[in-house]
């Protein structure tokens, strides 16, 4: 089984609607984690690398490593708490389901 799938970021682009169905269903969870968690990073290295080379060779190398670093620091702050709090309010999905929602809405952006 290949882990790492371009198809998973398309499914998301293209149909949002069953991307989402399949996440809430648990489908493949680990497949989709792993592609969005790759590709996802790949794309913010590659668009700070693209805001960064206005200022110069090092800020290039700085800014691809930075803009990622950031989102999934973000992410990790996030997510026990948003799992938490959904908790506590009665939800049913697993962790490994905030995780995939979540990085689904981080290759959104």
């Amino acid at each position: 089984m290949n882990l790492v799938s371009f198809d998973v970021l398309m499914q998301l682009l293209r149909d949002r609607s069953l991307f989402l169905s399949e996440i809430e269903e648990g489908k493949q969870l680990d497949k989709k984690i792993i592609s969005l968690l790759l590709y996802s990073s790949a794309f913010f290295a590659l668009y700070g690398t693209i805001i960064g080379s206005t200022h110069g060779w090092l800020q290039m190398l700085s800014s691809g490593f930075k803009l990622p670093a950031l989102y999934l620091l973000t992410l990790l702050i996030c997510l026990p708490t948003l799992y938490f709090f959904d908790v506590i309010f009665g939800s049913q999905r697993t962790f490994t389901q905030y995780v995939t929602l979540l990085l689904a809405s981080m290759s959104m952006n």
